[in-house]
């Protein structure tokens, strides 16, 4: 069926030009979108059409899904569009089920992402294509609209170059930007040199070598003081605060199968001098998704290469170390890269644990059988894998796993999803075993729920959205999924303590605190790790706290971005410009020092993102070096300002920086 633009319903936007076939519309900056009728009325399973963004940066488009009466959304896609370059989109409706919240990318397209509650197709009142907030109006064309129940034969990418040979993006200039080979090697040449922590007082671990807390036990531990604050202590016995990015790598993955066209001067894959920079293959993101083919290339690596030669990887280990150290950079976040378990003095470093272990029958997105044997084999086998690492003294400690992907539902209760799983699972008998024992018959628990069960055996068929139908159903099934919640967090934890008694165990990175289910199992970690995309984590630190975890807490992830550095995307949080980010990062790192649990803050990440994504299509401002490793004067600076009064922040002997940045909406997605 094809897409009439003419019968489109405009929300906070302007049509400019309507047409059958094509539209422009001028989105406002609120989140303004155009409803299209005609999706209510089909089956279809795709819509696919033609977008361009007439902007200069990227856009975060929606397709938002409303329930009759209601005025927010109970479902959207959010996805990210380059700007100036025509994108055949392909939006699945089969995503309204809500079984994942990422999708393997379609050529052109951005990341996508699925956020809110399950929605029946006939549930849905009105669609509507439109942008995220942002902090102006957009132009965007659709052209080419129609549904289908098949994916396009072609993907058509524009017929121009995009990204220079260097790997950055054509339409923009900005400070610092590299035109040529001889300002590549005079930036890279200005970074070398020795790397040295700033402070006399600190030692070598970058702890405060003048705080001793107790005694050291050459490795990395925890301490809850007299005054209540928690502490992390370095294998000397000081007091240790985690402050450094994640992904401290020589580049970022840059994918490129689809883009080929419009990228100047690829090296020869073929070339056995290039050949280390690409990676291409199969890979899988969730247990539950496609396998999709993608190929990857490191630019930043061909950069430091077209400098060093076959030293690059030693110099960058140099320049990188100097670049951290001097500006008091103590620590390595998650996905680690310099000097791991490799026998070297390093940076200090966390690290996830790859595999956490899954059953191949799935309770909801990535939440696995907890209560089956192949649990818990799995876990002991993901448990194995420290064998190798727990004489390292460098290893702070390791995430079991990274935002498990089940928590990103709203007030998400496990066991209404047991019940909804058609599947025969241990969780499902164990759920209906602990009914049993606290009713004794259907009758009572009907009494209870509000249902009209004929025996429990009756639990064993799917129970649609039991909680919203009977809400009498709702305390059994919260207790029921704090205890698979527990399980899920106790068995792979006890399975690491008994193979390295020596390293922390992290927790999971929860991607939000606002579930105080997830907080269960908490009491089998040694450090509670989230990661928090707000410009104050204080919120979600005290939400951890008052849920009763007596636990240091490490904030995994934070980042701001802006758009006055050549890329095209902000990132989670976004902010004017660099010096911005300055603040932001000074604000954040000593609210987390200044919190009394606070331990560590990891900025996400060490580099920024590929113009035209990563694997997944991330394409954000948020690194502390660009693709050509050139660093971010003004991020380094504000880091180091935070490192030298980090300790008296943590012992309350100085006020935390009191400076709120300045913000804009993200452009992310």
């Amino acid at each position: 069926m094809k897409i009439d633009w003419t019968k489109g319903e405009l929300r906070d936007a302007v049509m400019e030009k309507a047409g059958v076939e094509a539209c422009i519309v001028r989105l406002g900056s609120a989140g303004g979108g155009i409803g299209i009728p005609q999706l209510t009325g089909t089956k279809d399973r795709y819509v696919v059409g033609d977008v361009e963004i007439l902007e200069d940066h990227s856009a975060a488009m929606m397709l938002r899904c409303f329930a009759q009466g209601e005025d927010r959304e109970k479902l959207y896609l959010r996805f990210g569009l380059l700007p100036h370059f025509p994108t055949r989109i392909c939006l699945d409706l089969k995503l309204l089920d809500n079984s994942t919240i990422y999708t393997n990318r379609t050529p052109g397209t951005l990341k996508l992402v699925c956020h809110g509650h399950r929605m029946e197709r006939s549930e849905v009142s009105r669609f509507e294509l439109g942008i995220e907030k942002v902090f102006h109006e957009v132009r965007v064309r659709f052209s080419g609209f129609y549904t289908t129940d098949s994916m396009p034969d072609t993907f058509p990418m524009p017929d121009r170059k995009v990204v220079d040979t260097f790997g950055q993006w054509k339409g923009k200039e900005w400070p610092k930007k590299i035109h040529s080979f001889e300002e590549l090697k005079e930036s890279m040449e200005a970074q070398e040199g020795v790397a040295e922590y700033p402070f006399p007082a600190w030692n070598r671990w970058g702890g405060d070598g003048q705080r001793k807390l107790k005694e050291g036990t050459g490795f990395f531990s925890t301490l809850k003081t007299a005054d209540g604050r928690w502490h992390l202590i370095d294998p000397d016995g000081c007091d240790y605060f985690s402050m450094g990015p994640c992904g401290t790598h020589a580049g970022d993955g840059c994918r490129i199968d689809g883009f080929e066209t419009v990228c100047d001067n690829l090296p020869d894959e073929k070339d056995p001098a290039w050949q280390e920079f690409y990676t291409e293959g199969i890979r899988r993101r969730t247990a539950y998704m496609q396998p999709e083919h993608f190929k990857i290339l490191n630019f930043a690596g061909v950069n430091l290469k077209r400098v060093y030669g076959q030293r690059w990887r030693e110099k960058w280990e140099e320049i990188a170390m100097r670049s951290l150290k001097t500006n008091g950079i103590n620590s390595q976040g998650n996905f680690p890269g310099l000097h791991v378990n490799d026998g070297h003095d390093s940076l200090p470093y966390v690290r996830e644990l790859p595999g956490f272990p899954m059953t191949k029958t799935l309770i909801f997105r990535d939440f696995p059988d907890v209560l089956s044997e192949e649990y818990r084999e799995n876990a002991r086998v993901y448990a194995a894998q420290l064998n190798g690492w727990k004489e390292d003294p460098w290893l702070i400690g390791y995430f079991l796993r990274n935002e498990p992907e089940f928590n990103f539902v709203e007030n998400l209760a496990i066991a209404d999803e047991v019940l909804r799983n058609p599947a025969r699972t241990c969780c499902k008998q164990g759920l209906i075993a602990f009914l049993q024992e606290r009713y004794g018959t259907a009758g009572a628990l009907n009494a209870a729920w509000g249902t009209d069960f004929t025996d429990f055996a009756d639990l064993e068929k799917p129970v649609e959205s039991c909680m919203e139908r009977y809400p009498g159903s709702e305390k059994d099934l919260r207790e029921y999924s704090v205890f698979l919640i527990r399980e899920y967090s106790r068995i792979p934890a006890e399975a690491c303590r008994a193979v390295d008694p020596n390293h922390l165990n992290l927790g999971l990175r929860w991607s939000k605190a606002y579930n105080r289910d997830m907080m269960a199992g908490w009491e089998y970690f040694d450090v509670f790790s989230i990661n928090c995309y707000d410009f104050d984590p204080t919120k979600d630190m005290d939400f951890v706290k008052n849920a009763g975890v007596d636990l240091p807490i490490l904030l995994g992830e934070f980042h701001s971005g802006a758009l006055d550095r050549g890329l095209l995307a902000t990132g989670l949080k976004g902010v004017p410009d660099q010096e911005q980010r300055a603040v932001m990062y000074r604000y954040y790192v000593e609210k987390v020092a200044g919190h009394p649990y606070g331990v560590g803050a990891h900025w996400f990440q060490y580099n920024d993102q590929f113009c035209l994504g990563r694997f997944d299509g991330e394409n954000y401002q948020i690194g502390m070096v660009d693709i050509c490793m050139q660093p971010s004067t003004e991020l380094m600076a504000a880091a180091k300002e935070t490192a030298a009064v980090l300790y008296e922040v943590k012992n309350g002997e100085k006020e935390a920086f009191g400076q709120e940045p300045l913000s804009i909406p993200m452009i992310g997605y």
